[in-house]
């Protein structure tokens, strides 16, 4: 019998979740091998990576904003001196008010006190004068940042294929086996087999009954020469500063779609956004798409499963990635190595009555 190579975890899945999963396990001295197929549709390979404190259209504040962010930032950084690359940028975000609800509602909720250090009423918008189309009103956040999320997840793979640490593999659930509190795949043996997948953990037969919803999201990449934006730009859609006069413009978002592919709904979709946003022309330089992992209750999923506690989910990260990214794999990584515990806020066990029902199980695999 071929000797099985002996590691502490496995991770299936290099996104941003696997990726920052690995670089705190990594820290902890622990031995970890990545496993990742360049599946279509990955996020975390176009995603903006904002970090905003004040989102969505009733101008709600971002769930544990302070405490989050300023751990994300620390984490980003740290990985930029190991890198060599720049990954976290500090900015504003200017926001169009479309009508007199959006700025009575601007208005009502910067006078809360733990709005105000974000929130201005009257930015300076000299910059935009006569290349961006005139709202109703403008409003500006601050203490936002940006995060170059492709290039952390496409260094990092570099980072552990220089180590030996990374291996292109498509996952085969039907391989997995589970001997002495150990899981094994392949020709590997360890205390914990993490799926970190994305979207992809609809088709996972261990997890897929956690109430995941898939959401399709299109994007385009633009050259706008007249612009020269310093501060993000929310209108009708976000237009994003990518340096040398291009623009990360997005993102369109569909719960029902037919696969990860660009479509020419989508780009029309977007195509019509920008015109009603830009006085300035414009030019495409590229269509994106991705598909992410929703989460019914808009919090990540961590844990390990209830029949085989050998296997375990980082998932669910969202659109707030960048900035729940860090905090919960270092909270995972925590829990793994027993120094901590997982809050319930994010503990898949808040799905209990699932678990208990049975759903969540899976047919016996331990061969």
């Amino acid at each position: 019998m071929e000797k099985k190579q002996q590691v502490d975890y496995i991770i299936v899945g290099q996104g941003l979740a696997g990726t920052l999963l690995s670089h705190f396990l990594l820290l902890e001295n622990q031995r970890v091998v990545v496993l990742d197929y360049p599946h279509e549709g990955r996020t975390s390979n176009i995603a903006a990576g904002l970090v905003n404190p004040v989102t969505g259209r009733r101008i709600a504040k971002s769930w544990r904003f302070e405490e989050l962010s300023a751990f994300a930032k620390e984490t980003y950084q740290s990985l930029e001196g190991q890198l060599g690359v720049q990954l976290w940028h500090d900015r504003r975000i200017v926001r169009a008010l479309h009508n007199t609800f959006e700025e009575n509602e601007w208005m009502r909720r910067s006078g809360y006190p733990e709005f105000q250090s974000y929130m201005n009423d009257e930015p300076e918008m000299a910059e935009f004068a006569g290349k961006v189309k005139e709202p109703h009103a403008w409003g500006e956040l601050t203490g936002c940042a940006q995060v170059a999320l492709p290039l952390l997840v496409e260094s990092w793979r570099k980072l552990l294929e220089r180590e030996g640490l990374f291996f292109t593999e498509n996952i085969d659930y039907q391989k997995l086996r589970f001997e002495n509190g150990q899981v094994v795949y392949n020709n590997w043996s360890a205390q914990k087999l993490i799926f970190c997948v994305g979207a992809k953990a609809v088709e996972n037969p261990f997890f897929n009954h956690l109430p995941f919803l898939a959401t399709k999201g299109e994007l385009l990449i633009v050259r706008i020469p007249g612009l020269q934006a310093g501060r993000i730009l929310k209108h009708k859609l976000f237009l994003v500063p990518l340096g040398e006069d291009l623009y990360w413009a997005g993102s369109t978002s569909r719960f029902e779609f037919e696969g990860p592919n660009p479509t020419s709904l989508g780009r029309e979709t977007l195509l019509a956004e920008l015109e009603k946003t830009l006085a300035v022309p414009f030019e495409v330089v590229s269509h994106l798409a991705g598909i992410r992992p929703t989460v019914a209750d808009l919090r990540p999923f961590l844990g390990l499963h209830p029949q085989y506690p050998a296997l375990a989910i980082f998932n669910g990260l969202g659109t707030k990635g960048a900035l729940l990214g860090p905090f919960f794999a270092k909270q995972m990584t925590n829990f793994l190595l027993r120094k901590g515990e997982l809050e319930a806020e994010v503990d898949i066990k808040r799905f209990e009555q699932t678990v208990r029902s049975g759903h969540f199980f899976t047919k016996d695999k331990t061969g």
